[in-house]
């Protein structure tokens, strides 16, 4: 089965998908909660801009994976790439979170503020990636 990604949509989308957990974790945000919620003062600045590095190749394979899936089982209207985007997030992202946030014992409000931000980002993925199409 031979299909095309938009490789610039699929670009642009993984950019907006990194924004948005890059603003989600400034201190004006929820990024002090955050803190708060881990027991820490701050983060090192050299920390702080590894992670934001890691975070931009993982944002474009994340995209790239929702892009994909919706050209496979032919997804080509909002609805459907909102439920495509919340069953990823429920089946891939949600359930890891959840085992994760068990072990080790970090309680719901962490494990909101860390995961919602996902399923935000997956439903803006899905919905520019079928808009664009």
């Amino acid at each position: 089965m031979a299909f095309e990604v938009n490789w610039l949509a699929v670009t642009i989308v993984a950019l907006i998908y990194f924004a948005i957990h890059f603003f989600w974790y400034f201190p004006s945000a929820f990024g002090n909660l955050w803190l708060k919620l881990v027991g820490k003062e701050g983060e090192p600045k050299s920390k702080i801009i590894k992670e934001t590095i890691i975070m931009i190749p993982l944002s474009f394979i994340t995209v790239l994976v929702i892009d994909v899936v919706m050209i496979l089982i032919g997804i080509s209207e909002i609805g459907p790439a909102l439920l495509l985007s919340l069953l990823l997030w429920i089946g891939f992202v949600a359930t890891i979170g959840i085992n994760q946030s068990n072990f080790n014992d970090r309680g719901m409000k962490l494990f909101l503020l860390e995961y919602i931000v996902y399923l935000i980002a997956f439903l803006i993925a899905g919905s520019i990636l079928v808009i664009w199409k």
